[in-house]
């Protein structure tokens, strides 16, 4: 996972929780198609749950990157959920779908699905802010402490995505606590331009890159980090 490396300055291991904090109006869907498909051209298996948008347009996205999920789908070294679809109140057209977003029928499908992934597998879940915001807190922290350290407990890697500045200090506190390493991506004033500003906050595992990267986006999709040096 090259973006992540660059910032810890190492592999990354299995059985970890990563979470991103990142503004709603940032680069995380680009950053994320890029984690997600770097992870699956590596021979990694991927579940990616997409709550913003279409999976076809997510698999549109992917193959403009230079990534063909046909293959890798029909194998299910790749499967894209839809988490989307269930906020049109219509059915999902894809194979794989979440119904609701409530924790009391996530908890049931977490448990049902636990086992279907190997050690070393990644499970991604790009705004899990939506079920904190569908469930009373409290419920939300039980069932999320649950659902996570079932999954790193048995090699998995967990990245989880945070709207910032929606949820309770409390919240954010509580959830921050059991990561593994924290990840932030503001959208910042440069130079007179808004970016998209990536640091990694914290990593348990060691010394890591704290300094901020813009998050740069080509043509293609391709995602690069660029340092900032001495601007702001």
């Amino acid at each position: 996972m090259p973006v992540i490396g660059q910032l810890l300055r190492r592999p990354l291991k299995a059985g970890k929780l990563l979470v991103f904090l990142y503004d709603s109006d940032a680069q995380w869907p680009m950053l994320l198609l890029n984690m997600v498909a770097e992870l699956v051209l590596k021979g990694i298996d991927v579940l990616y749950v997409i709550t913003s948008r279409m999976v076809s347009d997510v698999r549109d996205d992917f193959r403009k990157r230079g990534l063909d999920t046909t293959q890798y789908e029909s194998e299910e070294r790749l499967v894209l959920s839809d988490a989307f679809t269930l906020k049109t109140g219509r059915p999902s057209p894809e194979k794989y779908s979440l119904p609701s977003l409530n924790v009391a029928d996530l908890s049931i499908l977490s448990n049902k699905a636990v086992d279907q992934w190997s050690a070393g597998s990644v499970r991604v879940f790009e705004n899990v802010s939506e079920i904190a915001e569908a469930s009373e807190e409290k419920s939300f922290l039980r069932f999320y402490r649950t659902w996570v350290s079932r999954l790193v407990t048995s090699g998995r890697i967990v990245m989880d995505g945070f709207v910032r500045g929606v949820h309770s200090d409390a919240l954010y506190n509580s959830v921050t606590s059991f990561a593994d390493a924290i990840f932030e991506l503001r959208t910042e004033e440069i130079d007179g331009k808004l970016e998209s500003v990536l640091r990694a906050r914290s990593y348990k595992g060691g010394p890591i890159d704290t300094s901020r990267h813009i998050v740069r986006v080509d043509d293609n999709l391709v995602v690069r980090l660029e340092a900032i040096q001495g601007r702001g």
